[in-house]
């Protein structure tokens, strides 16, 4: 029988790891000599959609919501920035129950570190926190201070700019889908076109001059199959973690381009959150700092950033975080 590149289900490829895929197969193709001399057209042809793909991976625009956002975000700093400085006055008191309450408040500012040159989400989960706790168990301190208004503005700032980013990331998400969906298909397109033709050559001609490349596309094809399309129904926990983290592993380097962060900063920190009964919550910690960390949850294939806190001194919790 002809040695031939076997074939692979290219539409139940993850999108991080199809890119992976389709980069690894065009680059050894490139490489080998002989490949590239008999399929030189199919090979640069799936050279220019592997990087129009990853184009799309990248894929951010400006929303119409980023106004509103920079609105509610700055008007919540105001509100913010009043509270503590509130705070600050009263701790300024030789005594009284405005004193204790005010030392109790300014404790819980530091506890959550807050500053309007955090990140937008993370500022937003904190704050989300924050007033809960203002509105709760710190309630009867803040009433005696006479800062409600403060917090009830908070409140509404935060909820608005929480709400905006969460429309925001549905509509790129939405728009990054529709433009992989095509890319992908224009990628799977010259990838068949060039195993055609390098298997039309091998039966040919022979597989002996192109022995290399089959053996290495098929190596990394039953890789994928066996990694990457294995069903999880039958594998232990710690199977499904070995998964998860090499699932994330691929959909990260898309991640970081499109934060602007350097590559291989992110790390899956092997921690998880519930965000509903549906949407796991994945902890991603920036320069293998525990402190400073991104929860992400995927979307379409793709990973998205969420406003979300664990509890204090939880990994990935207001514990543990860190201002920029």
């Amino acid at each position: 029988m002809t040695k031939e590149v076997e074939t692979i289900a290219l539409t139940r490829i993850n999108n991080g790891a199809h890119y992976n895929f389709m980069e690894a197969v065009a680059g050894k193709a490139k490489a080998d000599a002989k490949v590239y001399a008999k399929a030189q057209t199919q090979t640069d042809a799936l050279t220019a959609a592997v990087k129009a793909e990853n184009d799309v991976l990248v894929l951010s625009r400006k929303s119409a919501l980023s106004d509103v956002i920079e609105k509610a975000d700055k008007q919540r700093d105001g509100y913010f920035s009043g509270y503590r400085e509130g705070v600050r006055s009263y701790c300024r008191f030789p005594g009284g129950s405005e004193k204790l309450a005010a030392d109790k408040l300014w404790q819980h500012l530091t506890d959550y570190g807050i500053t309007p040159k955090m990140q937008l989400d993370r500022e937003t989960g904190l704050m989300t926190n924050l007033v809960e706790d203002l509105q709760g168990k710190y309630a009867a301190e803040v009433a005696n201070l006479n800062l409600q208004p403060f917090v009830e503005g908070m409140k509404l700032a935060n909820d608005n700019v929480r709400m905006a980013l969460a429309v925001r990331d549905t509509e790129q998400s939405a728009e990054v889908l529709g433009a992989l969906k095509e890319m992908r298909a224009r990628t799977d397109e010259a990838y068949q076109s060039l195993i055609r033709r390098i298997n039309a050559y091998a039966e040919i001609e022979g597989a002996a001059d192109y022995a290399a490349f089959i053996d290495d596309v098929n190596r990394q094809i039953r890789r994928f199959k066996q990694e990457v399309l294995k069903t999880t129904s039958r594998l232990s926990p710690k199977e499904k973690e070995k998964k998860t983290a090499k699932l994330l592993a691929g959909l990260i380097p898309a991640f970081e381009k499109e934060l602007g962060l350097e590559e291989k900063s992110l790390s899956y920190a092997g921690h998880t959150a519930k965000l509903d009964a549906k949407t796991t919550l994945y902890l991603l910690y920036i320069n293998d700092d525990a402190t400073n960390f991104i929860w992400v949850k995927i979307a379409g294939e793709k990973l998205v950033r969420v406003n979300y806190m664990a509890g204090p001194g939880e990994p990935g919790g207001v514990g543990q975080a860190t201002t920029e």
